[in-house]
């Protein structure tokens, strides 16, 4: 997961600022979309805090010596069975689903409906994944879970040593991969109404992901609460952006400063 973060991060901050600046009074009236300040700069917020409080955490990788320590019986049985996990192509084919995943949104670039509303449509996948990432990275280095390969014995010692060995909970390949799914199923449906392919594309939205947590738990990479974790965030933040964002939404968010200088955030619903 460390492996795309700075580079995905990057992409994201510069379609942020990019789209955030042309976007401004340039919405079509077609757009099942609106955009407002109080909404986006919160979700920006929140998500350049919750990245930025990932790198500030005091994070640092297991030693041999503490290794050595894992106790399996620790473990509860729910999570037991992963310890006994190891598969290299596992890793290979969860990096695969993964790679493939992130890309899945801009199949629906194909639609020219999509297209024309290419700068709401680039914003929210920046959005989602951006939240995401957030989330799942904050959550790693404060939990600092050693990972199910470290209590067995056979993934080799230089593996076990690697930076990411207590980033277990939650898996950050079954949260990018389902916010991704979740959240092409969910504009699919906004910009096609009652269209007959829909059911076939929340069937693969809700596969995918669960597909990339098998390959995790095969890989020995995560315990299967690391993965419900993953996939129960991801798939939220992929059906809850593009809903805050859609013209009949009764959801709002705000961000507001207050005068003794507190940020403070607030939700309400529209009966």
């Amino acid at each position: 997961m460390h492996r795309i973060i700075e580079p995905v991060i990057r992409f994201l901050l510069s379609v942020i600022i990019i789209v955030s600046v042309l976007v401004g009074g340039q919405e079509k009236n077609t757009s099942p979309y609106s955009f407002s300040k109080n909404i986006d700069l919160t979700i920006a917020g929140i998500s350049s805090g919750l990245l930025i409080g990932s790198v500030l955490v005091d994070y640092s990788p297991m030693s041999k010596e503490n290794i050595s320590t894992l106790n399996p019986e620790n473990i509860s049985s729910y999570d037991s069975k992963a310890i006994n996990n190891w598969d290299l192509n596992s890793i290979k084919m969860s990096d695969i689903l993964l790679y493939s995943s992130i890309a899945v949104p801009g199949l629906l670039l194909a639609d020219e409906r999509v297209r024309d509303d290419y700068r709401n449509f680039s914003l929210l996948w920046a959005e989602s994944l951006f939240l995401t990432l957030g989330i799942t990275n904050l959550t790693k280095v404060l939990v600092s879970r050693p990972r199910p390969y470290m209590y067995g014995d056979k993934a080799p010692e230089e593996y076990k040593l690697k930076k990411d060995n207590r980033k277990s909970f939650f898996s950050g390949h079954t949260s990018i991969s389902a916010v991704s799914c979740f959240l092409m199923a969910s504009m699919y449906d906004d910009y096609n109404p009652n269209s007959k392919l829909s059911p076939y594309l929340w069937a693969g939205a809700c596969f995918t992901p669960a597909l990339t947590a098998y390959y995790r738990y095969d890989a020995g990479k995560h315990f299967p609460s690391d993965l419900v974790a993953g996939y129960f965030v991801g798939s939220v933040v992929g059906v809850l952006i593009p809903r805050l964002h859609t013209k009949s939404s009764k959801i709002n968010v705000g961000l507001t400063l207050q005068t003794s200088g507190k940020l403070r955030t607030h939700l309400s619903y529209r009966f």
